[in-house]
């Protein structure tokens, strides 16, 4: 069996020579399509034996893979697809071997997808098949022999025990922005010639920013998934991987718009993404938001215990950082003990528990802590997570103009941890004195309650999101005017006083809630 490593290049000589030489003793023969380099991508393919072909390159990488295919056939029985940036893992070159003997008409390459962190993602990809001429890509972005599988019969992929690393995320590759404004650019000329299906734009939701609550780009898009996933039938959503992925993405933009009860009801609505680690962590997100903490701690620490097996779609450690964090955040509320799981969030790379980590020290009085923050703001140059951790701990010395610079830097940075920035610089606005706007959608119970300060005071209608648990509002808005009384706001205390008066329906105890003030 004659094994064909197909790939597309384009100004790729930075990284070629690698991937061609991991290939070396591995493939019987390579064929690769430029589409349109200007360096020497074409004479490093050609040094290593390859048969070059040419495709111009229409922002549809799905029309160069077959291009290749058809340069491959006839040359070889199976196809290894192979990216520039990527690189064989020699110790699985005995199951390549075994595995081409084998029945299936595709088998899923484990791909390891390289970041910089130690924690790398990884994904078991459609990238060993036979040279079928049935077998050929679909889609113009992340594009696929699944469908043309599935639509001539000829079976499911199954697993092989062969791997490829990808370097393609390295921090010091193609800048990740760049990526990401390519792939926009090419899901919207799909979605505008009316062409995306529930994947396409599913991925185009994904891939467009999430901290930016005034855009409507990423919500229409998965909003238009969402409804085309739920009109499609059950045994056609059984086999997409994806679709909890797409349930996490939707619920967490519709809770990051304020919906949280909407967010939470949708998570439910399909049961093909009941049981999936995104749904589930995404749950438990949402208990700790409506200030139901004990049970989203239960329900963090039960899907940490959850096996995260390589599949279809890309698995990280941020994922599970995330959640150890979210648990280690909700232990210390409870007075649980919360230091291992914060420490073991940091291990997967989770840059909040690692500034979390930096401050518990700096509060302690740990020696090491100032050097710790030092670090953490040389390694995450810029990062506005670290910047804000910067900002508390100049706080915490009294150095309130630093603290405030810092906070302004942080909020500057698109970014959902920006969004935290701006809800502090708000409250240290009122603190001093000023009255100005809470513009932030209220995704939690912190920004529910600013939220219910600012229109109370200014008269406005109010009304807590159903899934927000009342007393956990009630207490955090409670410490806020507490916090504006200690500051000397008392103006500010009584006109909320004076316009809550009546509005109990709103939110149990909010007439009472500054009685006497």
């Amino acid at each position: 069996m004659r094994l064909i490593a197909c790939l597309i290049a384009r100004d790729e000589e930075r990284n070629l020579e690698r991937c061609l030489s991991s290939l070396s003793g591995v493939v019987d023969g390579i064929c690769l399509v430029d589409t349109g380099s200007k360096d020497r991508t074409v004479e490093i393919a050609r040094k290593f034996g390859a048969v070059v072909g040419e495709h111009p390159w229409d922002d549809d990488f799905a029309a160069p893979r077959n291009a290749c295919l058809e340069l491959a056939q006839g040359r070889g029985d199976w196809a290894l697809q192979v990216d520039a940036d990527e690189e064989f893992d020699r110790s699985s070159l005995e199951s390549l071997r075994r595995s081409l003997s084998e029945t299936p008409s595709c088998r899923l390459v484990e791909v390891a997808l390289l970041d910089g962190t130690d924690k790398p993602g990884s994904v078991a990809l459609p990238r060993l098949f036979r040279l079928d001429p049935r077998i050929r890509y679909r889609r113009a972005l992340h594009e696929s022999v699944l469908e043309t599988l599935e639509e001539f019969g000829l079976g499911d992929p199954v697993p092989a025990p062969v791997r490829l690393i990808h370097h393609g995320y390295k921090p010091d590759a193609i800048s990740e922005r760049s990526k990401r404004e390519r792939n926009v650019r090419i899901l919207r000329r799909v979605r505008d010639r009316g062409e995306a299906d529930a994947y396409d734009l599913y991925k185009l939701g994904t891939t467009l920013p999430a901290w930016d609550p005034k855009s409507t780009d990423r919500s229409d898009a998965l909003e238009k998934a969402w409804s085309l996933a739920l009109a499609a039938p059950s045994s056609a959503r059984s086999r997409w991987p994806w679709l909890p992925v797409l349930a996490r993405a939707r619920a967490l933009d519709r809770a990051n718009q304020g919906h949280l009860q909407e967010a939470w009801d949708g998570l439910g609505s399909m049961p093909e993404i009941g049981p999936a680690f995104p749904v589930r962590s995404t749950r438990a997100e949402f208990l700790q938001r409506s200030g139901r903490i004990r049970e989203a701690l239960e329900e963090a620490l039960e899907v940490l215990d959850l096996a995260t097996p390589v599949g279809l779609v890309a698995t990280h450690g941020k994922e599970r950082g995330d959640l150890l964090h979210l648990a280690a955040r909700c232990a210390r509320r409870l007075g649980r003990s919360f230091l291992p799981l914060l420490e073991q969030s940091v291990s997967e790379g989770n840059i909040d528990a690692r500034c979390d980590l930096v401050l518990l020290g700096i509060e302690k009085g740990v020696p090491s802590a100032w050097k710790d923050l030092d670090v953490l703001l040389r390694t995450h140059a810029g990062h506005p997570s670290a910047l804000i951790a910067a900002s508390e701990a100049a706080r915490s010395q009294g150095d309130r103009s630093t603290s405030d610079l810092l906070l302004q830097q942080a909020s500057s940075i698109p970014s959902e941890a920006a969004l935290r920035a701006k809800g502090r610089l708000w409250m240290r606005a009122w603190l001093g004195g000023a009255s100005p706007a809470f513009e932030l959608p209220a995704t939690d119970i912190e920004n529910t309650a600013a939220t219910a300060l600012d229109r109370v005071v200014r008269g406005l209608p109010w009304k807590p999101d159903p899934f927000l648990v009342p007393d956990s509002v009630r207490r955090t808005l409670g410490e806020i005017l507490q916090a504006l009384l200690d500051a000397g706001r008392e103006d500010a205390v009584r006109a909320f006083a004076a316009n809550a008066t009546g509005r109990d329906a709103d939110l149990p105890g909010i007439t009472t809630l500054v009685e006497g003030a």
